[in-house]
């Protein structure tokens, strides 16, 4: 489905990859668990499996296996996952493999991407990432494209931070946002987490973009800070962090008008950021060139 498009590559080329979101993890992992460790070892942890998520397992334990068990490699269990007596978390699971290929047994597993299958249960917010979980498993259960597009867009609505980040990161992915979502994202823009902001602004671009092309007016709700392109100006212009103010110079881009020109070419001249203030020339420079 949307999030389980990705291709599988072999574990032995994983020892760099990019972080994946919760939802992203769900997806991809065959077996999700909640699980207890019943000892502090780090070769083969035992596990006691408390509830399962997504797949099916009949036992009351399993065995996690290291994953780069390579006797070529120095010093290989500098890549293991530690566990702790009595720890709980949640873990993506696959059955493991050993370097040629064998399966050693439906007792034993490996962690998702080596490193990131196994996320812990905080000791407060543990409830919103178990109903998270609950609700990727369910989504990616359904077969129609267009109910999870629903379910993801509404997501983006939620007060919990792990749905709200598979709303932003699949609707962005997949180019599922809608006008109707414009004033959720400008409300995004002051969210306190900055990663989220910076989606929220690609978001609006990603709309503002394809009105263009469809020779629609861009989004205008009725908003209390003022219209989605001040909006987007301010965070150009203000938010503290170089990520997000880069974003905003993306979605005023998309603007593609004389007012979003002279924020570009304000920004270029005088944000903080050099990496931002390039950025925003850049895109000056595209804009120009486009309106010529």
């Amino acid at each position: 489905m949307l999030a389980a498009a990705a291709s599988c590559i072999p574990t032995a080329l994983l020892a760099d990859v990019e972080p994946l979101t919760l939802y992203q993890k769900t997806a991809r992992a065959p077996l999700v668990v909640k699980a207890r460790a019943l000892s502090d070892s780090t070769r083969r942890p035992q596990m006691e499996v408390l509830e399962i998520f997504k797949g099916s397992y009949p036992a009351k334990t399993l065995t996690i296996a290291p994953h780069f068990e390579d006797n070529t490699r120095p010093m290989p269990w500098l890549k293991r996952e530690v566990f702790r007596r009595g720890e709980e978390s949640i873990l993506f699971l696959s059955p493991y493999l050993d370097e040629f290929g064998r399966d050693e047994g439906p007792d034993t597993f490996e962690l998702l991407n080596a490193d990131q299958g196994k996320v812990g249960i905080p000791a407060e917010g543990g409830d919103a990432l178990v109903e998270a979980l609950r609700r990727f498993v369910s989504i990616q259960s359904w077969g129609q494209h267009d109910k999870q597009g629903e379910a993801l867009r509404g997501m983006l609505r939620q007060q919990n931070p792990h749905l709200l980040e598979a709303g932003l990161t699949e609707c962005r992915k997949f180019h599922l946002a809608e006008p109707e979502d414009a004033e959720t994202l400008v409300g995004l823009i002051a969210h306190p987490r900055p990663e989220f902001r910076a989606t929220a602004l690609e978001l609006l671009g990603q709309i503002v973009k394809r009105a263009q092309e469809k020779g629609s007016p861009a989004p205008a709700p009725t908003l209390a800070g003022g219209s989605v392109f001040e909006r987007i100006a301010a965070a150009g212009r203000l938010d503290a962090h170089p990520m997000v103010r880069r974003q905003a110079i993306g979605a005023l881009e998309a603007f593609a008008d004389t007012p979003a020109l002279l924020v570009i070419e304000a920004i270029g001249r005088s944000d903080a950021s050099q990496d931002v203030r390039y950025e925003a020339q850049v895109a000056a420079y595209r804009l120009r060139e486009r309106t010529r």
